[in-house]
């Protein structure tokens, strides 16, 4: 049979080897992320010889004197409409699903370029030649693509404010209920 343990020899790491030991988590994270570091240093080094660096620590020294003039400054301005419209961009693009925001940017940016590749005296279309067109398989997908968006739009459009509002919060709550 073995003998109790009867005495526990804790180890504390002392502050030099807390410090080593952060030096080292600290030296592998920078090799990690090597290209972004690098690249994030270069900019703070534009910063610094544009000069931005010194009006931002003047800023942030004199805080209390000048903010009242930077808040005065946006009043004026008009920038509490931009930021709340900012604000409301952002809320839409976060209710959208990225993979089809993706699908739909690479579909536009086919359009486009295929629309903007084309003669213009080769592919002139008369009247019956787009009615031919919409029985391609391709032409009828996107065209109920956009007539179900202006439907939807137009939805929409023809609610009440109040009511609008009441939908995009309740959005808001479901995504963060999935999170």
């Amino acid at each position: 049979m073995a003998s109790p343990i009867t005495q526990i020899n804790r180890q504390c790491p002392t502050e030099e080897e807390l410090r080593e030991l952060d030096l080292e988590r600290l030296a592998e994270g920078a090799a990690k992320s090597n290209p972004g570091l690098l690249m994030f240093m270069d900019i703070i080094q534009e910063m610094y010889e544009a000069g931005y660096l010194e009006i931002v620590q003047g800023m942030v020294k004199n805080r209390e004197n000048v903010m009242p003039h930077v808040f005065e400054f946006m009043k004026v301005s008009g920038m509490p409409v931009v930021l709340k419209n900012a604000v409301t961009g952002f809320q839409f693009l976060s209710m959208l699903e990225p993979h089809k925001v993706q699908r739909t940017m690479n579909a536009v940016s086919q359009g486009l370029n295929k629309a903007l590749d084309t003669d213009k005296e080769l592919e002139q279309k008369g009247f019956f030649d787009l009615l031919h067109m919409m029985k391609d398989p391709d032409v009828i997908r996107s065209a109920t693509i956009m007539l179900n968006f202006l439907k939807s739009m137009g939805e929409q459009l023809g609610k009440p404010p109040q009511k609008v509002n009441r939908e995009m919060n309740s959005d808001k709550q479901d995504v963060t209920n999935e999170v």
